[in-house]
Formats: C-alpha cells, sequence, structure tokens
C-alpha cells in the first residue's frame, strides 16, 4: 500500500481484536524475528504522564549523547508522531515500508491485527534497522494485556500516576487498574514508580513477588520554589540525584513530579548498567524540552493541554492556579470531551477554578464525540457563569482570539483540533 492508502486502511481498522494485544503482538514479533531483542528498552505504563515521562526520558538519554527511539500515542496530528529516532519523525517513506512488512507478515500468517499492534511492529522493525542504542516505549492501554508487554527483558519498568480510566476494561478500583499496570513488570528487572496513593502498594508487592528491585518517586522528594513566567523552579532530592535549582520550561506543576520521575530512571539506569547520563543533558532537559499538548503555549494567548480524566483536570486546574497565584486577572476556558470519559466529574472540577471568566465548549473526537448539548448541560450544574457554544473549534478559537488568555483543555483530540486551526 502507499502511505495515503495505509491512512485509509488504519481508519477503517478496529482498535481491539479478538485475542489479546500481548497475543498479538507475541505472535507478531516471532514471526518479524524478535527484532525487540536486539533493543535495550525501557517501558512505561501509567494513568497519567506516561507520555511526558516517555519524552524526558529520550531527551536526557539524546542529550547525553545516545540514538533514541521513541514509542508513544496517541498521535496529535501525524500519523509518524508515533515513531521517532532522535526526536525525527518516522519519514513517510520508512513507515510505508514497515507497514507493509508487518501488513504482508500478519496476511500471510492469517494474523488479525488491531488498529495499535500495526504501529508498535513498525517501530520495533525501524528501531532494529535505525540501530538505536536505547527505545523510550510507552504502553497504549493498561499493561500486562497491551502489546507492548510482548517485548522480552526490558532495561527499567516504569509506573506513573494511576488514577480511575477505562474503568469497564483495566477495573473499576485504583488497586486493580494498578495490578493491570503492574503487568509490566518483568522478573528481575528494575521499576520506578510513582509513589502517591493506594497504586503503590500493589505495584510494590508485584515488584518483590518478581525479585525486581522497587524505588517509588514520592512528592516528598520534590519541591516548587516559584512559578512564574511560564516556568517552575524546583529542587529534587532522592537517592539517586540531588539538585536545588532546576528549572522546568512550563507552568505545568503536574510535570515537576513526571520529570523527576524521569531524572530517577535515567540516574538509576546509570547506576545499574553504567550508562553515561550526563549532569547538563538532565538541567538542559528539565530547562528547555517541551512535550506538545500538555500546557503547551501554542500562541502568546492561547495554551493547550490533553487533560481527559478527573485527575489530569485536577492538575490542569492547579497549573492554572499557580500561574494566577499573584493576579486578578482573568482567563477563558475552551472545553469538549470525547464519550466515553468522565466529563461530569471533570466539569465539576474546572468550574472550580476562580480563574475563568469565560466559558466556550465544543465538539471533538470525531466518532467518539459528545454531544456539545450534554457538554453545557453539566456546565450549567456547576456554574452561573454563560457557556457559549461553538459547532468547531475553529469558531471557538476565532470567538476567543482577543482574550487575555486562554485555556483549551479536556482532550488531545480537542488540542489536535487547535493545532491544525492555528497551523
Amino acid at each position: 500500500m502507499e502511505y495515503s492508502e495505509i491512512k485509509a486502511f488504519l481508519n477503517d481498522t478496529p482498535q481491539y481484536g479478538e485475542t489479546t494485544g500481548v497475543e498479538r503482538a507475541g505472535k507478531l514479533l516471532e514471526l518479524l524475528g524478535n527484532p525487540d531483542k536486539n533493543l535495550k528498552i525501557i517501558h512505561i505504563a501509567g494513568t497519567n504522564g506516561k507520555g511526558s515521562v516517555c519524552s524526558y526520558i529520550d531527551d536526557i538519554l539524546k542529550k547525553s549523547g545516545y540514538k533514541t527511539g521513541l514509542f508513544t500515542s496517541p498521535h496529535l496530528v501525524t500519523i509518524r508522531e508515533r515513531i521517532q529516532v532522535d526526536g525525527e519523525l518516522i519519514s513517510r517513506e520508512d513507515f510505508t515500508q514497515y507497514f507493509n512488512k508487518v501488513y504482508e507478515t500478519a496476511r500471510a500468517n492469517n494474523l488479525k491485527l488491531a488498529y495499535f499492534d500495526f504501529f508498535f511492529g513498525a517501530a520495533m522493525l525501524y528501531f532494529d534497522k535505525c540501530k538505536v542504542d536505547y527505545v523510550v516505549l510507552e504502553t497504549g492501554l493498561g499493561g500486562s494485556l497491551d502489546a507492548t508487554n510482548a517485548v522480552h527483558n526490558p532495561l527499567c519498568c516504569v509506573i506513573t500516576t494511576i488514577s480511575l480510566e477505562h474503568t469497564a476494561i483495566l477495573g473499576d478500583t485504583i488497586k486493580k487498574i494498578a495490578e493491570q499496570k503492574a503487568g509490566i513488570i518483568k522478573q528481575g528487572v528494575p521499576v520506578v514508580y510513582a509513589d502517591d496513593n493506594e497504586a503503590s502498594g500493589v505495584i510494590e508487592d508485584i515488584a518483590h513477588s518478581k525479585n525486581s528491585y522497587c524505588y517509588g518517586v514520592s512528592p516528598q522528594q520534590y519541591q516548587i520554589i516559584k512559578n512564574f513566567n511560564g516556568c517552575i523552579d524546583f529542587s529534587l532530592h532522592n537517592e539517586y540525584y540531588i539538585n536545588n535549582c532546576l528549572r522546568l520550561a512550563t507552568p505545568a506543576i503536574y510535570q515537576v513530579e513526571n520529570v523527576s520521575i524521569a531524572i530517577t530512571v535515567c540516574r538509576l539506569l546509570k547506576h545499574l548498567y553504567h550508562i553515561d547520563i550526563k549532569d547538563s543533558a538532565i538541567v538542559d532537559s528539565a530547562g528547555s524540552h517541551i512535550w506538545q499538548g500538555r500546557m503547551e503555549k501554542l500562541t502568546d494567548n492561547i495554551y493547550v493541554d490533553g487533560a481527559h480524566n478527573p485527575q489530569g483536570i485536577q492538575s490542569f486546574v492547579n497549573s492554572v492556579n499557580g500561574m494566577y497565584a499573584d493576579s486578578t486577572d482573568k482567563a477563558a476556558l475552551l472545553f469538549s470531551v470525547v464519550s466515553d470519559k468522565n466529563f461530569e466529574q471533570m466539569i465539576s472540577i474546572l468550574c472550580g477554578c476562580k480563574v475563568f471568566a469565560r466559558i466556550a465548549i465544543t465538539v471533538t473526537g470525531g466518532i467518539r464525540h459528545l454531544d456539545k448539548e450534554y457538554i453545557s448541560a453539566a456546565f450549567k450544574r456547576h456554574t452561573d457563569i454563560e457557556v457559549e457554544v461553538y459547532d468547531s473549534a475553529k469558531e471557538a478559537v476565532l470567538a476567543l482570539k482577543n482574550e487575555p488568555m486562554v485555556f483549551c483543555t479536556g482532550s488531545l483530540y480537542l488540542v489536535a483540533d487547535i493545532r491544525k486551526v492555528l497551523e
């Protein structure tokens, strides 16, 4: 297939298959010659922050002089964002080549793949071909049954903050979801995790049952010193890294935890495997690297944040409150959400933020969209502020463009829509 045909094919490919992702991917990797066995992999799972943690780890390794492969999801604008080497998106030509290799292999062996599987297989082939030094691999959904869990012998497993999401698939309690996420832990492979809720005990128990060294990064280890001018000064003190003067190139308070996890992972890799992680790379990555769609400033007056569950929205609100802590100024909110999210709780949290004096909503997410009438009604249950309703992100951005500041959140689909509008 040509690249345009591949995009059309993927649009019609189901998200789920008849078997679990790990089963399908295990068979696929075997048929492809197990390219993952040639790769040194850092495997990341979690509910919130895993994309950011992946991105920071990748950037620190890259700035330390290593060739890196980064596999993340979802994409915002182009499907090629999911597969990167040294920060560069896979080319159309290479994506076409490796996708077709996966497609033909699956077809020849009557292996029915789901949407995510094609990207995963293509990424493993591409990273192997590029001879990357390290692969930073983000799970898709969950952990134990996810396609990425078919990889063999990662160097390290990482589990970010866990909260309630995809409860119909992963379980309806933090502990049940933690069991799924911690399913990526392999025998004897070290684990770094976000030590901030009841998931910690589950992660520790599973790690110990597999004789895996386990280290938690807790909120007590990092401290925000100052939040100003779109940056955050913070300190990090733990067994693997001590620094009293780190600067983060974003106002997103939640990124302090994510970059602290990433730094700890990299320093653990240095300690265990003698990887040459440079201190200058850590400082530079924290102070300059931005993960798109996470409290990202797209214009002088538009921030986008892909928070799409209650915990993510609370973290977003905390960041907004931090930015306006010493100000009486107000801002506008643009919100949209897809139908399978806990939008009632998300909206309740947003309405508790006193910074927003103007609220606008729109629709996003294609077939997964939530009708704007439902979104509007939910806001009216939680605020007296008049809710403006727009049929598209373009209409909403045009209506809000003269506001001093506009914060857009609720879905990564909305982030993608706004990026396209501005481009």
